[in-house]
């Protein structure tokens, strides 16, 4: 083992007797402070006479000039024995580094110095002082009286000896191990709590519950909480890397002392799948000290918790650890429960742990749900045209929510009604284009082909280069959304008279034409986006149907970023409207959301003006500033570099929408429209699924979280006896993972809306769809709610209620910040398990994740608890 110190280059035989000498040799070893192994040093000062200084003294040789220390020694005179020593130290567990006769030793008077060796560098001089005066209290009482106290200057230098009487280079101690020797110390005179007392106003150490703060980094959280004291206090770290890791609160005020009540809780210990450290403890596992002292610490807050730890220990038969527990309960109850850490617990990364085993084994973890009605499929569908024909027939200008499971036959709903109203004019918006090309192939079983009008994209379409494609995406990432009619023109220019192009001329001709392309077409299918960009008196010519959730798919994904470098460049120019935007941005605070409340009227800049701004990269977007409603200031994860994220909010024409989904909030929707057109929901009908749903919940399994416990994937696989399982996941998790087909169209968390590859085949469904925070913040701060607060800087476990249900996840405080982040992992999950149409066909689907679907089996045993089960 190496270890820090400073150490004579000189060998003495003899302590030098003049006071200048020795101040000269004091300040020629402070200099030579360096890395060595203990067999050389033990052989330096042991043998050869060179002295040392422990302490590595910086701009002077006093003790305020001690600031780090590795080595503690103390100094044993005056009918001393080392033997004595060394039998003590063994029964205490102290393991000594090494020891040597000091120059005055003899036969008849031992003299000697003992070395203990810390597993760190301490750097703080406060518990270097600490370190050593709890060093010298244990060797201290009646027996070792001839310990000298000199030796806890922290500037002592130590001279060398004439006899290494003992040595381990492997030996080291840590504070945890020196505390409860310490206690048996200060109680050894029957006099415990005054000698604690008065230790900690002695050194300035803050007292809770009579007992010095002070243990091991996990139990700090317990003490930064008190209110009042701790703002007087200091608080000092060492080891925060190693096992060993320790805290001591160093108090400014003397006599600061705080008495904090106990909370018992009555939980049910032997039900306790919920901690796996504590279930091995139970079954007899042989666990380290820290693994026991963090298990009794907690169980100190459980009523009975103490008989309990203590009689697993004696149904062990382990005497000599059951002796030595039970004695040291007497200085543990003035702890707090030892926080949940990878430093003790080998399933600390695998545990969703509620921050300590009291706290996870008093979570509720099962999902409680109301009981709801089911009907049959026919009678379910038949709800569904009612409120279809009744949404048509109404005259009220506003949102018409109509709610349907997937693969209730929604589309087959509005086709009859399309059908069933022949001189009607009908426009279809659907979110992708694949599902555009869907809806008129089932259109043509009963509609004519001259009554269909489908609008031609750029996207997706097999007729457009993927250049052009990457161009027209470009323009709209740079806001510039003008740019798709130029640059189809452009290339129809030179094409249009190519007969190998005739199907490309065609195709381009259908985007050039847009809407001015219909003829006698009454039926009208585009996409949501497309759907956004029509006019008021256009869209008055039909009755507008929304196939899916056009807020939560469309809207609520209209957020883009812009950097701080090109907001400063934008302010500097004093564009109209824009510098002014760009002005409130830079002066919010980073991380904090604020609402644009006034929409600036800022006419789109051209590319040559966007062109000009120096610092603009195709990464931003200017153009849609004025369309802004909420924005934060925050750190780029990819780039390192500050940017500002905003919100678009769009607002649609007061007319009649009918919109059918699965997937729809009512809360939400009406609080988005509000002051724009009313929102009306019309009673759904379920039906029972005709497959199986299984959902295990005990995991949250958030990407971050996914991408530690990837032997989910296996176990799934397992437990549907498939090796070829189609799963539906994060898309970077497959790529993570090394997998090429995960499933048919590369499904994942974002792309599944309107699949049917997956139709009737079991499946399964990994991971918590939650979004980075902005997704949720920005619009949940344009709503109107208060995102800013403490408590919700990050989402916590916690219970919720939502749609007659309550469960754990991780989540916000914010009411309506909560709902929104609910209402995005109800819509992913549904369309995913839509996938594989469970209302009529007879297939399985596993769900592991936190957040519980509907009609789901509910297994809520922690499923990954051990690899080899």
């Amino acid at each position: 083992m190496k270890v820090q110190v400073s150490v004579d280059k000189f060998s003495y035989d003899k302590k030098p007797e003049s006071g200048k000498e020795l101040g000269r040799m004091k300040y020629r070893i402070a200099e030579r402070w360096k890395e060595v192994e203990i067999s050389e040093l033990a052989d330096l000062v042991g043998n050869k006479g060179h002295a040392m200084i422990p302490a590595h003294l910086v701009d002077g040789i006093s003790a305020k000039n001690s600031i780090a220390m590795q080595l503690f020694t103390l100094d044993f005179d005056h009918q001393a024995h080392f033997s004595e020593v060394k039998r003590k130290c063994d029964e205490l567990g102290l393991p000594i580094s090494f020891a040597y006769h000091t120059y005055s030793s003899s036969e008849e008077e031992e003299r000697f110095r003992v070395v203990f060796a810390y597993n760190c560098l301490v750097d703080d001089p406060f518990i270097m002082k600490v370190i050593i005066i709890m060093l010298y209290k244990i060797f201290s009482d009646k027996n070792y009286s001839c310990c000298d106290p000199a030796c806890t200057n922290l500037d002592r230098m130590f001279f060398g000896g004439k006899e290494l009487i003992y040595i381990d280079e492997n030996a080291h101690i840590a504070l945890v191990q020196l505390l409860l020797l310490f206690f048996d110390c200060l109680k050894a005179d029957g006099n415990f709590t005054r000698n604690i007392r008065s230790f900690c106003r002695k050194y300035n150490i803050l007292l809770v519950n009579n007992r010095p703060a002070m243990g091991s980094i996990d139990m700090l959280y317990t003490f930064e909480k008190i209110d009042g004291n701790m703002d007087s206090a200091i608080i000092h770290k060492i080891g925060e890397s190693t096992n060993s890791s320790f805290f001591i609160i160093e108090s400014r005020f003397l006599h600061q002392s705080n008495m904090c009540k106990k909370k018992m809780k009555k939980l049910q210990i032997e039900n306790s799948h919920g901690c796996k450290l504590l279930h091995d403890f139970m079954t007899g596992e042989d666990l380290d000290h820290n693994a026991k002292f963090a298990i009794i610490t907690n169980l100190l807050y459980i009523n009975g918790g103490q008989k309990y730890f203590l009689d697993v220990l004696k149904r062990g038969g382990d005497t000599e650890s059951y002796e030595k527990w039970e004695k040291n309960l007497y200085y543990l109850k003035g702890y707090f429960p030892t926080r949940c850490s990878d430093q003790f617990c080998p399933y600390y990364q695998k545990c969703e742990n509620a921050g300590t085993i009291v706290d996870t084994l008093a979570l509720d973890r099962k999902v409680h749900r109301e009981a709801e009605k089911y009907y049959s499929i026919d009678e379910a569908y038949q709800c569904l045209l009612d409120n279809l024909n009744e949404a048509f027939l109404s005259d009220k200008t506003g949102i018409h929510m109509i709610k349907g499971q997937t693969a209730i036959g929604k589309t087959t709903a509005y086709i009859e009604l399309i059908v069933k109203h022949p001189d009607t004019k009908f426009l279809i918006a659907v979110p992708t284009n694949k599902l555009k090309e869907q809806i008129k192939k089932d259109l043509l079983r009963s509609i004519d082909e001259k009554e269909i009008f489908v609008t031609a994209s750029v996207r997706d379409n097999c007729f457009i280069s993927e250049e052009v494609q990457n161009l027209v995406s470009e323009a709209h990432n740079r806001g510039i959304h003008n740019k798709t009619r130029e640059i189809v023109s452009e290339l129809y220019d030179e094409i249009e008279h190519d007969p190998d192009k005739a199907a490309v001329v065609k195709e381009y001709e259908k985007i050039l034409n847009g809407m001015e392309g219909i003829k006698e077409e009454r039926i009208v299918i585009t996409t949501h986006a497309y759907f956004t960009q029509l006019s008021q008196e256009f869209l008055s010519n039909y009755t507008v149907i929304i196939d899916e959730d056009f807020l939560y798919l469309q809207i609520f994904g209209r957020t883009y970023h812009i950097s701080v470098d090109c907001l400063k460049e934008l302010s500097e120019k004093r564009i109209p409207g824009y510098s002014g935007i760009a002005g409130e941005m830079l002066n919010a605070e980073n991380g904090e959301y604020k609402r644009i409340n006034a929409t600036m009227n800022c006419p789109p800049l051209s590319e040559e003006q966007l062109d000009e701004i120096e610092t603009f990269g195709y990464g931003n977007n200017i153009n849609d500033l004025g369309s802004a409603g909420a924005f934060v200031k925050i750190k780029d994860k990819k780039t390192d570099t500050s940017i500002v994220q905003y919100f678009c909010p769009q607002k649609l024409h007061k007319l009649k929408y009918i919109v059918l989904s699965a997937t729809l909030n009512e809360n939400i929707y009406k609080k988005y429209f509000e002051g724009n057109m009313e929102v009306y929901l019309y009673p759904e009908k379920k039906a029972a699924y005709k497959g199986i749903l299984i959902q295990h919940t005990y995991h949250s399994l958030g990407r971050k979280d996914l991408s530690q416990k990837m032997q989910v994937f296996s176990y799934a696989r397992k437990l549907c006896q498939n090796k070829n399982l189609p799963i539906i996941t994060f898309k970077s998790i497959p790529d993570q993972a090394g997998w090429v087909d995960p499933n048919p169209d590369g499904l994942h968390f974002g792309n599944a809306t309107g699949i049917n590859s997956l139709k009737g085949k079991d499946m399964a469904i990994i991971g918590s769809p939650y979004k980075a925070e902005e997704a949720y913040k920005l619009i949940a701060c344009y709503l109107g709610a208060d995102v800013n607060t403490k408590a919700d800087k990050t989402p916590k476990w916690r219970r919720v209620e939502y749609k007659n249900c309550s469960f754990l996840i991780t989540t916000y405080k914010n009411p309506l910040l909560q709902e929104i982040q609910l209402y995005s992992l109800e819509s992913e999950m549904e369309q995913c398990i839509g996938r594989a149409r469970l209302l009529r066909f007879d297939c399985t689907i596993h769900v592991f994740s936190a957040f519980p679907c509907e009609q789901g089996q509910l297994c809520i045993q922690d499923y990954l608890i051990d690899d080899s089960e």
